[in-house]
């Protein structure tokens, strides 16, 4: 009867030290991406200052190869101007949704002129703020 046991118990114990072992190593290899999104982000601080235009921001992704897409409204819901994202990252997706990826968002203040009834990008508007933008895609 204690053959049994022990061998249950020993069972138990590798089982919960592995799984104890796979969660740290999740845990570090999170902080190490984070930590990579951080420098990502500030290899575009640098050179990108808040107040330049749509186009010299732009102008800067194509001229550097960096593909680019754009979106309405990372943050502010209210304007009409569209914000640019550059993929950095992915993070590990939920069962619900295909995938979660981490962008770079450049994210624009309208230009004075009216900006027509429809999202758009203007050339003339101005970047407002460049932040880590993560985002669960393909959903149910």
């Amino acid at each position: 009867m204690k053959r049994p046991l022990l061998l249950i118990l020993v069972f138990v114990t590798i089982a919960v030290s592995v799984l104890g072992i796979r969660y740290a190593l999740k845990k570090n290899a999170k902080r190490n991406r984070e930590a990579s999104y951080q420098v990502a982000l500030a290899s575009y601080r640098q050179p990108l200052r808040p107040g330049m235009t749509r186009k010299e921001v732009e102008d800067y992704l194509r001229a550097k190869n960096i593909p680019f897409s754009q979106m309405c409204c990372v943050e502010d819901f209210s304007k009409h101007s569209w914000d640019d994202l550059t993929k950095i990252g992915a993070e590990d997706t939920p069962w619900f949704c295909g995938e979660y990826n981490v962008y770079v968002a450049f994210q624009f203040t309208d230009h004075k002129e009216q900006h027509e009834r429809w999202w758009r990008g203007n050339n003339l508007d101005t970047l407002k703020s460049i932040t880590i933008y993560n985002k669960l895609e393909n959903c149910l």
